[in-house]
């Protein structure tokens, strides 16, 4: 089985603070053995929305399926971990309630299930105490070298 941790990463201070019609984030997929991926990420701006971290948390969950079979091709299974218990319960259930759902969380929904029916094997998503996220400290050190999530 393989094992992947991912993250997000989401300055809510700069959403009103931006003009374009996007809001930015990062993401990260480690396995904790060198295998180590930032990206940059755009979501589309909802009207009235402040609070994107679970939408990035959800892309990195999504991203993370995707990157699986670089990590291996030999195996089918993999289990993810995550420092978002709002995030996991999303991906189990493949929605999100309808009172905070919008837009931005149904294309992120969208961007999950077809990377999960891409990966076609079996998914396991838990979550694991931020401190032990392997991809939360990949997050950290772009922090601490002055790069900031929202930074182009």
């Amino acid at each position: 089985m393989k094992t992947l941790y991912c993250d997000g990463s989401f300055d809510w201070t700069h959403t009103n603070k931006t003009k374009e019609p996007v809001v930015r984030g990062k993401i990260a997929v480690s396995d904790g053995k060198g295998f180590d991926r930032v990206e940059k990420v755009a979501v589309g701006k909802v009207e009235g929305l402040r609070q994107y971290i679970n939408i990035f948390e959800l892309i990195a969950i999504a991203r993370a399926i995707e990157l699986a079979k670089e990590v291996s091709d030999e195996d089918n299974s993999l289990q993810l971990f995550t420092d978002s218990n709002v995030a996991m319960f999303w991906a189990r259930a493949g929605k999100i309630r309808n009172k905070v759902r919008t837009l931005a969380h149904d294309n992120a929904l969208e961007y999950l299930k077809k990377a999960r029916l891409a990966f076609g094997g079996i998914v396991t998503i838990d979550t694991i105490p931020r401190e032990r996220n392997r991809a939360g400290f990949l997050l950290e050190d772009e922090l601490l070298n002055g790069r900031q999530p929202h930074d182009l």
